[in-house]
């Protein structure tokens, strides 16, 4: 794929103008398949015109800031009414049967942030009305969370600036008072991260962005000092679960929604503009993780199409790597929104061509909660999960990715339609020979033995596992060098057969498909995938006595997968396999 060319302002102007036809005459914007008003989808769209506006010059800017005031006045007019019905916020992808409940908190800061940028350009007169609104909003009746959650973070952020701009009836010390929670009881400052259920990187980094969006806003409360140690060990987290294509490694949910690199890009060029003076190292490793993230994020424009809510562009109709919650006209402004923040911040895409979001080889292990693992160096990542949530991924080697602008990468647990288990590149053991049935690593209850470690003198981890009621013992280990990736995955004892199983992406939407190709090649084995001029080898250390390719039924965040098992011919307890990318 070729290295984008695009301006961040003209990403910014195609994704937001995109939605434009979807809006109704009243301003609310309407999702394009299911044909209604869609979570907060408005007021981030209004939010992407004002900021628009905001760099336009004459009649473009005229006419950008009317569309953006129609729109931002449809937002407001819904966050100010508790009485209003909710917005479309849930769907079945098999009946399309949808529900509906209260998501105004996510409306608060668009709708702050745009009424600040609206009031510069219309002037002081034509904001009025939306100024009383404004200040009559009562946020503990209108918006459903409250301290630590997530969304009360949201809509925090939102309040903070209604607070400076005079608009607010809180004050600063309840403010502070409502911080104190979460710092008290879901942020952990030395990992650098926010807990909730599943503990998501999607979250904590979602989080992180809007407590960090305070100090970018000109909060100086109390919490300031807390915060910007938040920042230090935040940044440090954020840099090492941001793989070499520029994404996010895959862990519990909405990780594969394209708003998770938006808001990296937000979030790093909000912590390098904050650095650039005190600490200008770390400002430019902060800019290097915006514009990867960045080059991650033009990647999912539907060509001639809407900007897309998850890392394909498959029509939206189709919904692959969709969750419940997400529709086009929500979490597609939402990741432009998050875009559109950068623009504000300073951002540009200065850097084209080679650019590495790790110039160093690191190795990021956490151990409890979260029992993840990261390699990086050079153009490969390579990420296990060892403590999955069975709803969203599969124990074992969840991500390897290849660097930035190419579509052949393994990212995220693959799964068949109807079937909820998953599917990662690994090993399956079988009891038989020839295609008896298999158990995939990625399918077991698998629980640590001790400590997820770093190999000793090389780029690489770790990690041994027993499944639960069983004696067995699973091993895994990684090691990255400048060419390619080795893994080692062993169990132990079982005398068993074992088969490689090989799922990887076959259609992402851009009118390009992979194929696949196994060589044998005596007690050696090399697979080549290839799509355009991309080309990833896996070599097997094994014979196989058959192969078999299963193209379709299968899907991951990235699009329509296809899954090669090659089945080795001999019993073994350890399989060994190296990948790299051409």
């Amino acid at each position: 794929m070729q290295t984008p060319t695009k301006s961040a302002l003209d990403v910014l102007r195609e994704g937001a103008d995109s939605y434009l036809p979807f809006v109704r005459e009243d301003g609310e914007l309407l999702d394009p398949v299911f044909h209604e008003s869609a979570q907060y989808g408005t007021p981030y769209l209004a939010y992407c015109q004002a900021v628009l506006a905001r760099f336009a010059q004459g009649q473009e800017r005229d006419r950008r800031a009317q569309a953006a005031y129609r729109i931002f006045c449809a937002a407001l007019t819904h966050a100010s009414d508790p009485l209003v019905t909710p917005n479309l916020s849930g769907a079945s992808r098999d009946t399309g049967a949808t529900s509906c409940i209260n998501h105004r908190d996510f409306f608060w800061p668009p709708i702050l942030k745009s009424f600040v940028i609206l009031r510069q350009l219309l002037g002081a007169d034509a904001l009025s009305e939306a100024e009383k609104i404004i200040r009559n909003v009562d946020v503990f009746r209108q918006f459903m969370s409250r301290p630590p959650s997530n969304w009360c973070a949201v809509w925090m952020s939102g309040e903070f600036i209604r607070i400076r701009e005079g608009l607010s009836k809180i004050t600063m010390e309840q403010f502070d008072d409502w911080l104190e929670v979460f710092f008290r009881t879901h942020i952990d400052l030395d990992m650098g991260f926010y807990h909730e259920g599943g503990h998501p990187n999607s979250y904590d980094l979602f989080t992180r962005f809007h407590l960090q969006d305070l100090i970018a806003e000109g909060y100086d409360g109390r919490w300031r000092s807390t915060l910007e140690s938040l920042l230090d060990s935040g940044l440090r987290r954020s840099l090492a679960v941001q793989l070499s294509d520029g994404s996010m490694a895959s862990a519990y949910r909405s990780t594969g929604q394209t708003w998770t690199v938006g808001v990296q890009c937000a979030y790093f060029t909000e912590v390098a503009e904050f650095l650039k003076d005190t600490d200008p190292l770390r400002a430019a490793r902060a800019q290097v993780g915006a514009e990867a993230s960045f080059r991650s994020f033009v990647r999912w424009q539907r060509p001639g199409g809407l900007y897309s809510p998850v890392e394909n562009v498959l029509p939206s109709a189709y919904r692959i790597g969709y969750e419940g919650y997400s529709f086009d006209a929500n979490y597609g402004c939402l990741a432009l929104g998050f875009l559109a923040t950068s623009l504000l911040h300073g951002f540009s895409a200065g850097q084209q061509g080679e650019l590495s979001p790790h110039p160093e080889p690191l190795v990021y292990i956490e151990q409890d909660p979260t029992y993840r693992a990261i390699a990086h160096r050079g153009v490969y990542s390579v990420h296990a999960n060892a403590f999955p949530s069975p709803a969203y991924d599969g124990f074992g080697l969840v991500d390897i990715t290849f660097g930035l602008d190419r579509r052949l990468q393994f990212a995220s647990s693959v799964r068949y339609l109807g079937d909820p288990r998953f599917y990662n590149l690994g090993i399956a053991s079988r009891a038989d020979k020839g295609r008896s049935p298999i158990t995939p690593i990625a399918w077991e209850s698998l629980t640590l033995t001790g400590p997820i470690e770093p190999v000793e003198g090389a780029t690489g981890f770790k990690l041994t596992a027993r499944v639960k009621g069983k004696v067995n013992k699973y091993d895994l280990k990684v090691v990255i060098d400048d060419a390619g990736i080795d893994i080692e995955e062993a169990t132990w004892g079982d005398g068993g057969y074992k088969t490689l199983i090989v799922p990887y992406l076959r259609d992402g939407g851009d009118g390009h498909t992979s194929v696949s190709e196994v060589l044998p090649q005596g007690d050696r084995t090399r697979i080549v995938l290839t799509m355009q001029s991309e080309r990833v080898e896996i070599l097997i250390d094994a014979a196989i006595s058959n192969y078999l390719e299963l193209p379709y039924g299968f899907e991951n965040r990235r699009g329509l997968c296809s899954m090669l098992r090659l089945d080795l011919a001999n019993p073994t307890d350890i399989v060994r396999y190296r990948i790299a990318a051409h």
